[in-house]
């Protein structure tokens, strides 16, 4: 009777999870693929449409700690759910707005800008909230489904957004976000986190924060992670900035076929995270498992270069474009499944906001450099040529720093193989 109860406790907490997550995601990506996308078609510059992306990722290099600092500090349930309503206030308010003035590029930098603000306390304290939502045994399907639900949301969006981008006007978007927002916030409240012993701490917010970097540089392992997933974030920069530019401008695809391309990423997303959510698909070793599809991942990087190269008209184009974006969503979810397990059951309860915060601010660090950076060089240098360089960058990124951890890997191997001679 007690293992039914706790089924149908888990089950409900996925549900509602799920259900507020999907309705999260779409608000935001929704605003998103619309902010780019006009940014784009009106400025017809790289470097506009990365001010776009920047003004979405600085937000949360510089608060990510804190945000961190607090979820271990607050109720996470009622962060949630204030995050979720405050979001909703915030697309409500663009939305009037948007009916006195017509919007040009600053609005849009402006309000992506502080949909990032919220958006950052919101996501850490969601992560750092699912060892408290589910039991261990239960964390991979928790994750794959979640990610599924992320891919949901991303196929929606950019076939949505893409077909309807010409026929409705900015003020639907905005209001449709708020009300997706309101919703997820609603859900949030029926949220049932488990009692978890965390030790209290009096300690400043700024102390919170150093000791959570202190904390993470202890952990060899979660360290070269974290200064990995920097690298790579720098690199994949690149293909946010390059890929609509390739699509749209290069190749000439128009808006509903550009968020047809956008969408098989998601669908990539959705394989891979229904399969990962089957007994059959448990993965046994994590950090082998993340090396090997980052290298694959690496090598992958070239692939929308090739029609470029070779002047491909636009339907081909478009059969190698739609390849490597469900190539690349595949193995995104292969690559960030493992790292999520090894953190979520690595990490020491009293500090996995901090150190998610921590991991999210050094991974998304480098890319407001990035962002600038590729938006320049897309203006002066092949787009070709760039996605060859990222995919060499990668390459160079990920054996090196997998190296460092070879012995952690293999004893990883070790000890699974020697549980499976034990059962």
């Amino acid at each position: 009777m007690r293992r039914s109860v706790s089924i149908k406790f888990l089950s409900s907490n996925l549900s509602i999870l799920l259900l507020g997550k999907f309705m999260s995601l779409f608000a935001s990506n929704l605003f998103t693929f619309v902010a780019g996308l006009t940014v784009l078609t009106t400025t017809g510059s790289g470097l506009q449409f990365a001010f776009v992306l920047l003004a979405g990722t600085l937000p949360r290099v510089l608060l990510s700690p804190f945000a961190s600092a607090y979820a271990d500090k607050l109720d996470r349930k009622r962060v949630i759910i204030r995050m979720e309503s405050l979001n909703g206030g915030l697309f409500l308010l663009a939305g009037v707005g948007s009916l006195l003035w017509t919007f040009e590029a600053p609005a849009f930098y402006v309000i992506t800008f502080f949909l990032a603000i919220v958006s950052t306390f919101l996501s850490v304290t969601l992560s750092s909230s699912i060892p408290l939502l589910f039991e261990e045994d239960e964390l991979q399907r928790a994750n794959s489904l979640i990610q599924s639900i992320i891919s949901i949301s991303s196929i929606g969006t950019p076939l949505l957004a893409g077909a309807l981008f010409k026929l409705i006007p900015i003020p639907v978007f905005l209001f449709s976000s708020a009300l997706f927002f309101m919703i997820a916030a609603l859900l949030a409240s029926r949220l049932k986190f488990h009692q978890k012993e965390v030790a209290p701490t009096e300690q400043s917010t700024w102390e919170d924060v150093r000791s959570g970097l202190s904390y993470l540089k202890q952990q060899r392992v979660l360290w070269t992670v974290a200064v990995l997933a920097a690298f790579l974030n720098f690199f994949f920069v690149a293909s946010e900035v390059l890929f609509p530019i390739a699509a749209l401008q290069e190749v000439g695809v128009s808006p509903f076929q550009f968020g047809l391309l956008e969408s098989m990423v998601a669908i990539g997303f959705l394989v891979a995270s229904l399969l990962h959510a089957l007994p059959l698909f448990k993965i046994k070793h994590r950090l082998a498992t993340m090396r090997s599809a980052l290298t694959i991942l690496s090598v992958l990087f070239v692939g929308p270069a090739i029609p470029l190269y070779f002047h491909f008209n636009v339907l081909t184009s478009i059969f190698f474009f739609a390849v490597f974006a469900l190539l690349s969503g595949f193995l995104i979810v292969r690559v960030n499944i493992p790292i999520q397990l090894f953190l979520q059951t690595n990490t020491d309860p009293n500090y996995l906001g901090r150190v998610i915060g921590v991991l999210e601010s050094l991974a998304m660090g480098i890319t407001p450099i990035g962002f600038i950076l590729f938006g320049v060089l897309s203006d002066l240098v092949s787009v070709a040529h760039l996605y060859t360089a990222c995919m060499v960058g990668l390459l160079i990124c990920t054996f090196v720093l997998t190296y460092r951890i070879r012995h952690d890997i293999q004893a990883e191997r070790d000890a699974a193989q020697s549980m499976e001679r034990v059962s």
